[in-house]
């Protein structure tokens, strides 16, 4: 039996890609019977959902900002100091100052370029991910956040990406090639095939969703923009994050906005059962290392339309699983959306497709993958 620390900076109730990624994880390696503790940021100091998970959650508080900046790496110390086996996921470079101290060796996953994302959010750079990575005028302008980025990054013992795509990407930052590894995100996969959509009956509108973080890089305006004049198309926004209200009056301002619900944040659950009700899924980001919420379409049976970046293109096969289109290209969102509208047979062979897809990024793949690099630690 080892002792395994997960540090994350998302954990549930909050929705994410690492907090779903961590979650599964942490249960998986309970079961094996590993010693498991989860740290984490959160809104609340304590969650009622942790009494009934199989291994230790410690939360810190966001609340009080100068408080959780001293609790969380008083709380890494400590936790560093009786683990061994070391998976970061979040809170990077809290993770690299704690280890100057305690020195430990630890696996990182990394889902994206940090420095480019912070530049995006702050208006900096309008650029893609792979557009930074050589625009000189950008690596200069943001030096001092890609040297932070690239402390965590080569003070890892081993870095894991989602996808080859980011492999690629974290090479291109110098990190040695031997040092970096693939592993697929997974997603549980359930013997039914209840969750394929069946056919939509005659008449009603087609049903799209969106799930994610609304930031200025995932593509809601897009899918806002194609909504005019399209008919028998109602969509459904899940997530929050900083462009709300940007979304929230953009929608106003084109007239969808009693085609369009802001559903705001949802639990897991609330997730799931919003794509057990949908037809097809939406998103048009500028960049997905793997995306988890393209997995749970997949295995759920709902197709989806994507932008044809980064790992996007490992998991949709276009015509296929899904229709793969350019990101910011709002003429030919709107045709995949008329298409799926009108061709019943169509989006039904899609939803097939996926479901079969989906057998292929398995959660027990992921699991047995990490924790083979945590053994070798």
């Amino acid at each position: 039996m080892n002792r395994v620390l997960l540090v994350t900076n998302i954990f549930p109730p909050m929705i994410g890609g690492p907090a779903t990624f961590i979650d599964r994880f942490a249960h998986h390696l309970s079961a094996k019977g590993h010693r498991v503790t989860v740290l984490c940021s959160s809104d609340l100091p304590d969650d009622p959902s942790d009494a009934r998970r199989p291994f230790r959650v410690v939360r810190v508080c966001l609340r009080v900002r100068e408080f959780y900046e001293v609790l969380v790496r008083v709380r890494l110390f400590w936790l560093m100091l009786f683990h061994r086996e070391i998976l970061v996921n979040g809170l990077e470079p809290y993770v690299e100052e704690v280890t100057r101290i305690v020195p430990r060796r630890f696996v990182l996953k990394v889902v994206g370029d940090s420095a480019w994302e912070t530049a995006r959010n702050r208006g900096t750079t309008i650029g893609t991910i792979d557009e930074f990575q050589t625009n000189a005028q950008d690596q200069g302008r943001h030096a001092a956040l890609i040297a932070k980025r690239n402390r965590w990054v080569f003070r890892a013992t081993q870095i894991v990406t989602p996808s080859e795509y980011l492999r690629k990407l974290v090479i291109g930052w110098g990190v040695s090639p031997e040092k970096t590894v693939v592993v697929n995100n997974g997603v549980e996969i359930e013997a039914s095939h209840a969750d394929v959509p069946k056919a939509r009956a005659a008449g009603l509108p087609l049903q799209i969703l969106f799930v994610g973080r609304l930031t200025n890089w995932k593509g809601v305006e897009t899918l806002l923009l194609a909504l005019r004049n399209l008919h028998g198309v109602r969509t459904t926004v899940i997530g929050d994050g900083p462009a709300y209200p940007h979304l929230h009056e953009l929608a106003i301002q084109l007239g969808v906005s009693d085609e369009v619900t802001f559903q705001g944040r949802c639990n897991p659950q609330e997730v799931r059962e919003a794509m057990r009700s949908a037809h097809a899924l939406v998103l048009m980001s500028l960049y997905e290392g793997m995306s988890h919420t393209l997995l749970e379409a997949a295995a759920l049976g709902l197709p989806v339309i994507a932008s044809n970046v980064s790992g996007n293109e490992e998991v949709v096969l276009d015509g296929q699983t899904g229709l793969l289109i350019a990101p910011r290209d709002v003429a030919a969102l709107a045709r995949c959306l008329e298409r799926l509208r009108d061709d019943e047979a169509f989006r039904l062979s899609l939803a097939e497709n996926a479901r079969a897809r989906a057998a292929d990024f398995s959660i027990d793949r992921t699991v047995m993958g990490f924790a083979r690099l945590l053994d070798s630690l």
